[in-house]
């Protein structure tokens, strides 16, 4: 593997990068979302369009000359021989005189400590042929849709529910003083002369009937389920794609392990097994090392760890004086795709569930809708901000190191700069570090994590058990970075604002109940550093050491505080760094696009 499969990513407008197995689940649990959203879109076209209440004919009783009615072209839906291509929406009180129209109940029931209670139950009967009268005793048939191309929707004044009974919404004949009154939403029908019930609310008076009938939303709610759908599939879908460099830096790790199947592990050498880290003292006296933690070849150097020409000469430039064979100024820089899989996800995810939670609020079905519509809209605004916040700063980030040249150490200057270089030992040595019964060597800083097993009974009687995070501790010694064309050094301490980026988890082990994780950098890794150059205090240099002759061993490198760019010590090299970025177009303007479509529905969407 050579500098040429690096400098060959530059991925162009688009890329699909091969998926994982996890991410091939995702595409699967992705598409039949997406499926699922096509199908109820499909079946949401074939519900009649129903106009709002409120664009209804509100009249006091039924016409007798069925001219007097304003017909007009339905919307779409109406199809087949159930309705008519013109009819005329009108609002009016009707009494039930025959038929059954729902059920309502009240019953006692009692939960597992015997504490019980009444609860009122109510749903409406099928569709039927139902005979009705208005407040000037003519009588009509009318009927829900008896081709179930829309359902009953009704409701009824609640009777108390203090004690357990159960009835029949139904007519008792004409003249029947217990027959039920209701305010009713009806599609009336020209030729021939039919009555189609939408929706009916009971009422008091046909004189003064006060409660309009709900909406008829039935086509909205299914292509409101359909938006619901694509936009979680749309959210697998974009999490299903990993980041375009991510995938080609790990194929080529996966060739450098084949390519070192046969050859053992050695200290700073990448072998099958993992590269181990030389063990060292203080002033840079060479020990022991063991063979935990080692650096997997799945996180490790493209092209194998740099050899140094002599560990005791930090400051010094190696035997060649080159920079080492992943310096960005050797390699370049690889370019993301503009465009991947993740874009399209996004674009589905957030435009589906910014129109859904728009379209809630606008044509409000019932309290519901607009109790949901509302907290979707502040779900969804909170996301995006959120989102379009961190893309900023990814973007911020990204353009910084794109745009700041990589400093060979030897003639970095003071101001800020970037760093690429290969972790070395400074006087301090590498400290062993002890935890859980296990001891680490080879290290300059690290970060621990422990955890319990623990074992918890809830109320209803099961048991469930996790792991359970009981405390972090972080630890760290200057250290030398080091490019081939001399070293610097780094102090943890100096970072203690910024923590530093200790790459993938390098160790993991059990002991009886208790799980310890570690993560951390050692000799030999690559290292990647962005802040302030400055020069270092006279009492940093005599307790950690410098250089008589070379200008860098003056200097340090410390976080950014006047330009508030962003500063970071991090695992890897700078193609690491941005290994799971993606191009500045899927980083922000993607998210930004975003954030202004969401505005705008939000304040300007009506349907």
């Amino acid at each position: 593997m050579d500098r040429l499969a690096v400098q060959s990513l530059d991925q162009g407008a688009f890329a699909f990068p091969r998926p994982t197995a996890t991410h091939i689940f995702g595409y699967i649990l992705a598409f039949v979302a997406l499926l699922i959203a096509f199908i109820m879109y499909s079946q949401s076209q074939s519900i009649p369009d129903v106009p709002r209440v409120e664009e209804a004919t509100v009249i006091p009783y039924i016409y007798d000359d069925v001219n007097a009615y304003e017909f007009e072209a339905v919307q779409k839906g109406y199809d087949g021989d159930e309705y008519a291509q013109q009819a005329a929406f009108v609002v009016v009180p009707l009494e039930l005189v025959e038929g059954v129209l729902a059920y309502d109940d009240c019953t006692y029931s009692e939960d597992e400590d015997g504490n019980g209670g009444y609860s009122y139950s109510f749903s409406m009967a099928g569709a039927q042929q139902l005979t009705m009268m208005d407040s000037e005793g003519s009588v009509i048939n009318a009927a829900f849709s008896l081709q179930e191309s829309l359902s009953p929707e009704g409701d009824v004044i609640q009777p108390s529910c203090g004690s357990q009974w159960s009835r029949t919404i139904k007519g008792y004949g004409q003249g029947s003083e217990d027959n039920f009154l209701f305010n009713a939403f009806v599609m009336v029908e020209e030729d021939p002369v039919r009555y189609q019930l939408l929706s009916v609310t009971e009422i008091r008076s046909l004189y003064n009937p006060g409660d309009q009938p709900q909406e008829v939303t039935q086509r909205e709610d299914r292509g409101r389920w359909s938006l619901l759908s694509a936009g979680i599939g749309g959210l697998i879908f974009m999490y299903s794609t990993s980041p375009p460099l991510l995938h080609e830096l790990r194929k080529i790790r996966k060739q450098n392990k084949s390519a070192v199947k046969d050859r053992s592990s050695g200290p700073g050498v990448l072998g099958f097994s993992g590269r181990y880290f030389p063990h060292f003292g203080p002033n840079f006296q060479a020990l022991d090392y063991s063979n935990h933690p080692a650096r997997s070849v799945n996180d490790d150097w493209l092209f194998g760890a740099p050899t140094p020409t002599s560990f005791s000469e930090p400051y010094s430039p190696d035997a060649h004086g080159k920079l080492i064979r992943e310096h960005p100024n050797v390699v370049g820089t690889p370019k993301a795709a503009l465009i991947t899989p993740y874009s399209i996800g996004a674009v589905v995810f957030a435009g589906s569930f910014i129109w859904l939670s728009a379209d809630l609020r606008a044509r409000d079905g019932s309290e519901m809708h607009t109790i949901i519509g509302w907290s979707m809209t502040a779900f969804v605004t909170i996301m995006n901000l959120l989102w379009f916040t961190s893309a900023w700063k990814q973007f911020k980030l990204t353009r910084l190191i794109k745009d700041l040249p990589t400093s060979p150490i030897r003639s970095v200057a003071v101001g800020q700069a970037e760093l690429v270089g290969q972790v070395r030992p400074s006087i301090a040595g590498t400290p062993e570090m002890s935890v859980g019964g296990r001891t680490h060597k080879g290290m300059v800083c690290w970060t621990w994590s422990s955890f319990l097993y623990v074992c918890r009974t809830d109320s209803d009687g099961d048991t469930h058990c996790s792991w359970e995070h009981q405390e972090t501790k972080a630890g760290g010694v200057p250290f030398m970075i080091h490019d081939g064309t001399g070293g610097m050094i780094i102090d943890p301490s100096l970072w203690a604002k910024k923590p530093v980026d200790y790459g993938p988890q390098l160790d993991e082990w059990t002991r009886g109940s208790w799980k310890w994780t570690l993560a951390g950098i050692g000799i030999g890794d690559p290292v990647y550093v962005l802040g302030d150059c400055v020069p270092r205090t006279k009492e940093h240099m005599e307790k950690w050491g410098s250089h008589d002759t070379l200008p860098q061993a003056l200097l340090t490198m410390v976080p950014t505080t006047d330009t508030g760019d962003a500063s970071i010590v991090h695992y890897g090299t700078e193609m690491d760094v941005l290994a799971k970025n993606r191009s500045l177009f899927e980083i922000f303007i993607v998210p930004l696009l975003i954030f202004l479509f969401g505005i705008f529905m939000f304040i300007s969407y009506t349907p």
